[in-house]
């Protein structure tokens, strides 16, 4: 783990209102913590394969951005911030993310409602907004 990216990463988010959002790239970027995403996955694929996957995913032409939802910004000093929760913007269908992401086995896909949308992705989106959720 690139400490020093986790770190500014926590003092970046911190002053900011929960639920706290962060591009994909970002949370992978010196992120190599198994405990930060899919940690309830009884064989955790590795953070390569959770980065490979949805930088693929972002790169659709479908796809206008994803986002990180941090849950726990300072799990502990050793620890990446935890995000349960992956919100991807764009026109995809739930069955074509759902295919995507099968190698990483989230607990649940959907559709969020308007009011379920953190506020920094409400911001411009003229696409629908699709949750993943890793119990």
């Amino acid at each position: 783990m690139d400490t020093s990216k986790r770190n500014r990463l926590i003092e970046r988010l911190a002053p900011k209102p929960e639920p706290q959002i962060v591009s994909i790239e970002e949370f992978f970027d010196g992120n190599d913590d198994l405990g930060s995403i899919g940690c309830n996955l009884i064989e955790h694929p590795g953070m390569g394969a959770f980065r490979d996957i949805f930088a693929r995913i972002a790169r659709r032409p479908d796809v206008t951005t994803v986002y990180a939802q941090i849950a726990e910004l300072d799990p502990g000093e050793d620890c990446w911030p935890f995000a349960d929760t992956v919100f991807v913007v764009g026109s995809l269908s739930e069955d074509e993310l759902a295919e995507a992401l099968a190698p990483l086995e989230p607990d649940e896909i959907w559709k969020t409602a308007d009011s379920d949308i953190p506020s920094d992705i409400r911001k411009g989106r003229d696409t629908h907004v699709l949750a993943v959720w890793w119990d």
